[in-house]
């Protein structure tokens, strides 16, 4: 009797949604669906044995593969569009997922009485991501990079003419880390101990994407992640989710060189009145006209006019030393830059009218932040 034609099982397997998602939130925000290559839209479900499933994600910059655990049956993987996927697990009712891999590489998802069809395509066809098997890791305290993201995200450039300045500098001497970023505009730098970390012996240029995808690994890790750094890759593992991204090969600016050591006139204030005066500032603030800060005697004013709007003046108690003088800023760049601190009170810094502002928290020297002046 003739034998049967071998034919593969299908590939299937039973998740839990929570476990599912774990993967998938960080997967669907690195998957790039403006790319000429719809591949690098998709995620890749493949089976790893009996009990786990990979989870891959990449836009060849950044990249993700979460193990997750699972019950498999058959073998193989597939690949389906990365937020399709996301929103339809998200949505589904039922604490747990049922997928198969149908003819013609239809994705069949199901959850209780609910069932999805997705368009798919070969698991061949995904993209390789760099192999993090035999990376060495250092163990560092996962909020303590959290926080150095955190205090300078917000002031990496976005004009891509400025590719060296599209990311956070992140130095390391294995007991001390230190990042800074800059958008020409502002400038902040955060100094952290990081026991443990990676010796560098010249800093990094991670970049924007990579940062934001990195504050969103960390923000399910508690305690200690790890992390390696082996040029041109970074690599950050934890809580079974593996990210790699990819540093941007270029000079950062001399950036102490923009950091004035020497204003002479110093302003202490309350963070919180100043942060709230800013704000309403910022209501009759344009970008071509900003806002308009002025040292006096015991205070502080705040003003701002827009000519097709109206106008603003607000006075506030500080203690002040130094020369009365004026300086003009973007008001929105010292908002953000109030937004990092948590002290009661900040320290403000100013040489002349035309010289970059610093502001710190009041007895804290671990973070800066500087912002240009305007003509006003």
């Amino acid at each position: 009797m003739p034998k049967a034609p071998f034919t593969r099982q299908h590939m299937q397997f039973k998740i839990k949604k929570t476990e599912f998602l774990k993967g998938l939130r960080i997967a669907q925000s690195i998957a790039d669906r403006k790319s000429t290559m719809p591949m690098l839209a998709n995620v890749l479900l493949r089976l790893e044995g009996d009990d786990r499933l990979r989870v891959v994600a990449t836009d060849l910059n950044v990249s993700l593969s979460a193990n997750l655990n699972s019950k498999n049956k058959g073998e193989g993987g597939i690949t389906v569009g990365a937020k399709a996927l996301h929103d339809i697990i998200t949505n589904l009712p039922g604490e747990e997922i049922e997928v198969k891999r149908a003819d013609n590489n239809w994705a069949e998802i199901r959850s209780g009485k609910v069932k999805y069809r997705l368009v798919g395509m070969p698991d061949r066809d995904f993209p390789k991501v760099p192999d993090h098997s035999d990376t060495e890791f250092q163990q560092v305290d996962a909020s303590t990079l959290r926080s150095m993201i955190d205090h300078t995200l917000f002031s990496v450039s976005n004009d891509e003419t400025r590719f060296h300045l599209n990311g956070a500098l992140f130095e390391s001497d294995g007991d001390s880390s230190r990042m800074v970023s800059t958008d020409g505009h502002r400038l902040s730098k955060i100094d952290k101990s990081l026991t443990g970390g990676p010796k560098l012996t010249a800093g990094v240029i991670i970049p924007k994407k990579g940062l934001l995808e990195i504050k969103r690994t960390l923000d399910g890790i508690a305690g200690n992640c790890e992390l390696s750094i082996k040029t041109p890759f970074l690599f950050l593992q934890g809580n079974d989710i593996h990210l790699v991204v990819k540093l941007i090969e270029s000079q950062f600016p001399r950036y102490e060189a923009v950091i004035p050591k020497n204003n002479e006139r110093r302003i202490t204030v309350d963070r919180g009145l100043f942060l709230d005066a800013l704000k309403r500032a910022l209501l009759m603030s344009s970008e071509t006209r900003g806002v308009k800060v002025t040292l006096g005697s015991g205070q502080l004013t705040v003003n701002s006019d827009n000519p097709d709007i109206g106008e603003v003046k607000e006075e506030i108690e500080a203690d002040v030393s130094g020369e009365e003088v004026s300086v003009g800023f973007n008001p929105k760049y010292v908002v953000d830059i109030l937004s990092q601190i948590s002290t009661e009170n900040i320290l403000v810094e100013i040489g002349g009218e035309l010289d970059p502002v610093v502001i710190r928290p009041a007895g804290d020297l671990d973070f800066i932040g500087v912002v240009m002046p305007m003509r006003i």
